[in-house]
């Protein structure tokens, strides 16, 4: 089921985008669908009818054919559906609003950042009408907004884009994954709150009335902890290793857990899960005797794994733990073995089938292969566990476990994240154990905050437990090579993952050709990298930054020579920060020279914001109204103009000195000048790039 049904989710993503054409794919390929089910069902019931089970033949061959092809078609169409749906035309004139809060508000330096289901008031009752994320600017009240509050604003939603600067986070795609098609910021005075959630009054759709009323209880849950006295760093930690909310973590925190690589600690996923299930039998079923206590008592565990679960948002690691643990749950039940790939398999199939969007989520492919590399792994090393006999075998056990985890995830996060940690298998086993108490001892702190008794004796637990693993934590990144930087491409990724599969597949071929193979992926392998690394160190090109925080143009010679122009070089420690961790640190072996003013080597040559660089490539940096009164008898030719918030001057009186290939139009322009630069640029024939609606410019030397 899941080999046709994965590349069929991932072809719908392109299926929905052809748009424009005579025919609607969504109608085509739901034909194609019920085409290729009813030739399944077809080919079922002759088989049924002819027995043909029983001695195979071309009964049991076409409806193999036919469900391959059924489920291809339906991952395509499901898959296109759920695209379409977060792809939606929102209104480019302002308007008044009115959006319910459906999750804790994040407060941020600049902003406060919530999700909010969008009510659209042209109907009796409101009904929902999508989801956006709004930024409030300016104002820390929002902070105090809590889920399932009404607030209504006046502004703009727009769509979310990416910005287009090299080896940045995909956000659409990320908000697209979370249900999320617009965005929105808020100044100070344009919003009020109106009420707060008042029941199930219709106004919502059932998943989204579900969680908002979770997230609801899991506040008064929050709340809990504060009355037993738990307060800074310990609270923060409770609230995101028990309950999911890391909306309080503090950023330098974050940094130790994933600079040792441990980060699924603070996210939500099948170990916590784990140590609640293990407390869960040792309370329960240990004394269910009998088959029908048996069943009660697995059936009580699964619903509250799943009442945990839902209560903690939903999140798409967590979901993958109880779909796998319910597979596991009844497959014991039943007399058989749930715990294996067809139940991690299935699991997949089944979350997907709901949600294809969950593909593209990092944090449901890493909980997919952690768990892959576990049942794969585990099995075949187990018999090393044996050796260290009864007593400590559980140490051995619980590094292999961490080790067979961390095999299968590390492409992934080289590929994506461009760093790994060396020792993030050590981490886990060093922090496990006191994790384990803590997700433990989650009731005890509740049953503390709401009666009060024993709430300082259970408070100061906590609070040593968690300076512990922190103080570990934070020893243990202060290691040599603790993080190491890793570029890896996703063919590199993908060929790794190649070269594991091969590596646990022995049976399948003969010692020779296996070695053969082997040998074949791994000389493969260097050759890219070899190939990678030359690449990188020889690339050059010209970067217009898509950054209003600090617009600036990146003149790249080679991995170890390169130029930055901001506009104003005082921003650049602050303004390009999130590019210098991310594609400076990965494509670099040296920072930029920042050139402010007049300057000029063998290389460039920069004077009043014209800029002439050795390749052939010019451009000019507007920012102020230096160039308006010059005069000139002859036309100068560049390449582009640059055109940033500072300048008031228009385009026309340009023409006059300049005559350029294009304007690149700054996203940190007003909108009414942008508009009126593009209107400039259509009159004068100038062709425009906007970098608002795409993205950063990126061009060759």
């Amino acid at each position: 089921m899941a080999l046709p049904l994965l590349p069929g989710f991932g072809l719908g993503r392109w299926w929905s985008g052809l748009d424009g054409v005579i025919w609607e794919p969504e109608q085509v390929v739901w034909g194609l669908v019920v085409c290729s089910g009813i030739f399944c069902l077809g080919c079922g019931w002759f088989s049924l009818r002819e027995r043909a089970w029983l001695h195979g033949g071309w009964g049991n061959v076409c409806f193999g054919v036919a469900l391959f092809f059924f489920l291809f078609f339906f991952g395509i169409w499901r898959s296109s559906v759920a695209w379409q749906d977060t792809r939606m035309a929102w209104p480019e004139e302002p308007r008044v609003w009115r959006v319910m809060l459906a999750e804790v508000p994040e407060a941020t330096s600049r902003a406060v950042s919530v999700a909010g289901v969008v009510l659209d008031a042209g109907s009796t009752p409101c009904r929902e009408a999508g989801r956006i994320r709004l930024s409030f600017y300016g104002d820390g009240s929002a902070a105090g907004l809590q889920v399932g509050d009404e607030v209504v604003f006046r502004g703009v939603v727009r769509s979310p884009v990416s910005r287009g600067n090299p080896e940045e986070f995909d956000y659409p795609t990320y908000l697209a994954v979370k249900g999320i098609s617009g965005v929105a910021g808020v100044g100070e005075g344009d919003w009020k709150r109106v009420g707060g959630r008042e029941g199930w009054d219709g106004r919502l759709g059932l998943m989204s009335n579900l969680r908002i009323g979770a997230l609801s209880v899991r506040d008064r849950l929050l709340r809990l902890y504060r009355d037993a006295g738990l307060e800074g760093e310990p609270m923060e930690l409770m609230a995101a290793l028990t309950l999911g909310e890391d909306s309080g973590l503090q950023p330098g925190l974050q940094e130790v857990y994933a600079e040792v690589g441990v980060m699924h600690v603070l996210a939500l996923s099948g170990t916590h899960l784990t140590y609640l299930v293990a407390m869960l039998h040792f309370l329960l079923l240990r004394y269910c005797r009998g088959r029908a206590w048996e069943w009660g008592g697995g059936l009580l565990v699964l619903a509250l794994a799943w009442g945990y679960t839902f209560l903690a948002g939903l999140p798409p690691s967590l979901v993958r733990a109880a779909v796998t643990y319910s597979c596991m749950s009844v497959g014991g039940l039943l007399g058989r073995s749930g715990f294996s790939l067809n139940a991690l398999a299935v699991s997949a199939v089944l979350m997907l089938c709901v949600n294809p969007l969950w593909l593209y989520d990092v944090g449901f492919q890493l909980s997919f292969l952690a768990m892959a590399g576990i049942l794969v792994v585990y099995p075949k090393c187990r018999g090393v566990v044996a050796l260290f006999g009864r007593h400590w075998a559980w140490l051995p056990e619980s590094l292999l476990v961490s080790l067979a985890a961390s095999a299968f995830t590390v492409p992934l996060v080289a590929c994506c994240f461009g760093t790994f940690a060396p020792y993030s298998a050590l981490g886990t086993l060093l922090v496990s154990p006191i994790s384990a108490v803590l997700v433990c001892a989650m009731p005890v702190l509740w049953l503390a905050g709401w009666t009060g008794v024993g709430a300082a004796f259970c408070v100061g637990v906590v609070e040593f437990l968690v300076s512990l693993q922190n103080g570990c934590l934070r020893w243990m990144a202060g290691w040599p090579c603790a993080t190491v930087d890793a570029d890896w491409s996703p063919l590199l990724m993908v060929s790794c993952y190649a070269g594991l599969a091969l590596c646990f597949s022995r049976r399948w071929f003969s010692r020779a050709v296996w070695l053969k193979l082997l040998l074949g992926v791994a000389l493969w392998m260097v050759c890219m990298e070899v190939v990678a690394v030359w690449r990188r160190r020889n690339s050059s090109g010209v970067v217009f930054y898509n950054n209003p925080a600090c617009p600036a143009v990146h003149v790249i010679y080679s991995s170890s020579c390169s130029y930055l122009f901001p506009v104003d070089s005082t921003r650049v420690p602050g303004g390009m920060a999130y590019i210098a961790d991310t594609f400076w640190r990965r494509k670099l072996d040296a920072r930029p020279l920042v050139v402010a003013g007049r300057f000029a080597d063998s290389r460039v040559s920069a004077r009043d914001g014209l800029v002439a660089c050795r390749g052939g490539l010019s451009f000019l940096l507007l920012s102020d109204a230096r160039w308006e009164n010059v005069e000139s008898a002859t036309l100068a030719e560049v390449d582009y103009i640059y055109v940033c918030r500072g300048f008031t001057g228009g385009l026309s009186s340009l023409s006059r000195l300049f005559r350029p290939r294009g304007v690149v139009l700054d996203a940190s322009l007003w909108p009414s000048d942008r508009a009126r630069y593009r209107e400039e640029c259509l009159s004068l024939g100038w062709a425009c790039h906007d970098m608002r609606s795409r993205g950063a410019l990126k061009l060759g030397l």
